[in-house]
């Protein structure tokens, strides 16, 4: 018999209409059929979030205690120093595994109590998030949810529910797959005067070149079998396609620039889905992937455009990943 993770024995989940089996698979379909897979396809199964999380250890610069971490410990320790005897609710919007939302409950001084919401649209990854917040710093965990935050926004304050102590919002991650201002609107929707949004963004840096060595963390196997897991699934073998991977001619809003990663069918597919058939004729690229790239000047304007006062904006020594932190007022 296999082993059990350590962690509660069981969690009440929230579960929102957006993630439904049925809204899934008729974006799914949609998606290859429009030339466009939604970001969310890729995290769904366990399969799915097991490769993820290797490629996040191997190639992500906020992984990185040399790098991308500095930014994040140094916006951990500027919420801890804003925080008093009231407690602390950290609601970790699109947390995936819950690491860096561990890493900040972790790193809060002594105080009032600590709560901790983990968000996501995997099912397999909140569970992860759950175990890895559950006890952090001494926090509580409250009911996990999993829900599309772009979809879910209106029902999000019914859906995470009261807490003591000051809102601390995470968006962490979140950016280079999904345009900016859907993900800000999510987090607008729980904020209140005093609490505190922590986002970040993978950055391109100004040096000549940076687009193309940032492209090796995406053109590589690990991400191809990620990527393939969801073609894998749809009923596409080996051999009737291949996944490029390059530049995008429209990063998206907010955005400098992006990686995309496309499914090239190499004959005409006829696919059965759930939700039904769709045809990918040869040569016609499917996009699987969008990953944008922000400046610090995007990433402030981003803030500023929500309303919200920027605190500080923390640059890793690679430049490839920023966080900020900002004020509701």
């Amino acid at each position: 018999m296999a082993s059990i993770p350590e962690g509660p024995s069981f969690i009440d989940v929230c579960v929102h209409r957006s993630v439904h089996p049925a809204a899934l698979a008729a974006e799914l379909r949609e998606g290859l059929a429009g030339g466009e897979v939604a970001t969310r396809q890729h995290y769904i199964s366990a399969r799915q979030a097991r490769l993820w999380r290797g490629i996040a250890v191997a190639f992500s610069p906020a992984r990185d205690e040399s790098d991308g971490m500095q930014a994040y410990d140094a916006v951990n320790a500027l919420i801890g120093e804003r925080l008093d005897e009231s407690g602390v609710h950290v609601i970790g919007l699109g947390c995936a595994d819950g690491a860096k939302e561990r890493r900040l409950l972790e790193a809060l001084p002594p105080g009032g109590p600590v709560t901790a919401t983990p968000v996501d649209v995997s099912l397999p990854l909140l569970q992860i998030a759950a175990d890895a917040l559950s006890g952090a710093g001494g926090a509580l965990l409250r009911r996990p949810i999993v829900c599309d935050l772009a979809l879910a926004a209106d029902d999000l304050p019914k859906m995470v529910g009261e807490a003591p102590g000051t809102r601390v919002i995470t968006l962490y991650g979140m950016l280079p797959g999904i345009d900016a201002f859907p993900a800000i609107a999510a987090a607008l929707a729980l904020l209140r005067s005093g609490d505190m949004l922590a986002v970040s963004a993978n950055l391109l840096p100004g040096e000549d070149g940076a687009l193309e060595r940032i492209a090796a963390q995406y053109d590589n196997a690990p991400t191809r079998d990620w990527l393939w897991a969801l073609c894998e699934d749809a009923g596409i073998e080996q051999g009737q396609a291949e996944i490029t991977v390059g530049p995008l001619d429209d990063p998206g809003a907010g955005a400098q620039a992006a990686i995309g990663a496309w499914l090239e069918p190499s004959v005409d597919l006829e696919l059965e889905l759930e939700a039904g058939a769709v045809s990918l004729p040869a040569g016609e690229p499917v996009r699987l992937l969008r990953s944008a790239r922000h400046t610090p000047a995007g990433l402030e304007a981003i803030i500023v455009a929500a309303g919200l006062e920027l605190l500080t904006l923390e640059i890793s020594p690679s430049g490839e990943e920023g966080v900020a932190l900002a004020l509701c007022p």
